[in-house]
């Protein structure tokens, strides 16, 4: 795992699941807008932001 990939999880370690949702919904929105704007690229590279705090979410939720 990249020093990125790495901090993001960390960060999303330390957020709240109410956190993850809401940056989850935003990330979501950004990527449609970059979409929309021709920008793939770009929204790709938010994907994998919004796929890691995903996984995160999706953890804490199959340990409960």
């Amino acid at each position: 795992m990249d020093a990125a990939k790495q901090a993001i999880g960390d960060a999303a370690d330390a957020m709240t699941d109410d956190e993850l949702e809401q940056a989850i919904a935003a990330l979501h929105a950004r990527e449609r807008e970059l979409l929309i704007a021709g920008d793939s690229a770009a929204a790709f590279d938010l994907m994998g932001t919004t796929f890691v705090l995903l996984s995160t979410l999706d953890n804490r939720r199959a340990d409960l």
